[in-house]
């Protein structure tokens, strides 16, 4: 990632560890339920995942600390399954920056973290609808003078859902992927 200026990046850094110090409260999993954005392949629906444990994660690819920590904390988890709890789980990686992640942008990101992370984007209003569905409050913050031209502020928690797609959980970004992975396995017997 090029920034023009390492105060521009001490800047951005500030602000995003301010706004996600609030951050935990701006994710209120509002009902949550079905949608249906674009994935890498074609469409896909919240309701393809039925009977699967499935993390959604909020964020965007040019997101320089939370977005990868947290893709990296499943990709660990998901890392200590075996095949049989895989085939249970999946994780969804939802952008927040549509004009910027584009599909192909998206699987690119998220096979570097695990091949059951999948990319998910749609245009501003799909997204939007989502957001407001499971309460999740972002915005897009100018940054003049550097050369992303904008960032965006957004939660940091996981949200786990069930396999009738019902969030049972909102996980902080301070987790442990331990914590995550016993969380996960506590979902996946219950619905044994």
């Amino acid at each position: 990632m090029f920034w023009q200026s390492s105060i521009t990046k001490a800047l951005f850094l500030a602000a995003a560890l301010a706004f996600s110090a609030g951050a935990a409260a701006a994710t209120s999993a509002a009902g949550g339920g079905d949608f249906t954005l674009d994935g890498p392949d074609g469409p896909v629906s919240l309701s393809d995942m039925r009977g699967k444990a499935v993390l959604i994660f909020f964020g965007y690819t040019s997101c320089p600390d939370v977005c990868p920590i947290s893709l990296a904390r499943i990709n660990a988890c998901f890392s200590a399954m075996d095949e049989e709890e895989l085939d249970r789980v999946q994780a969804l990686f939802i952008t927040l920056d549509p004009e910027r992640d584009t599909a192909e942008t998206l699987e690119k990101y998220t096979s570097y973290f695990h091949p059951k992370i999948i990319g998910l984007r749609g245009e501003v209003e799909d997204i939007d609808t989502v957001t407001a569905q499971y309460g999740i409050a972002y915005s897009r913050d100018p940054m003049p003078g550097s050369a992303l031209g904008y960032s965006i502020s957004h939660p940091t928690d996981i949200l786990l859902l069930d396999g009738s797609g019902d969030v049972v959980e909102i996980v902080p970004h301070d987790a442990k992927s331990r914590d995550l992975l016993a969380r996960i396995r506590s979902l996946l017997k219950a619905s044994d």
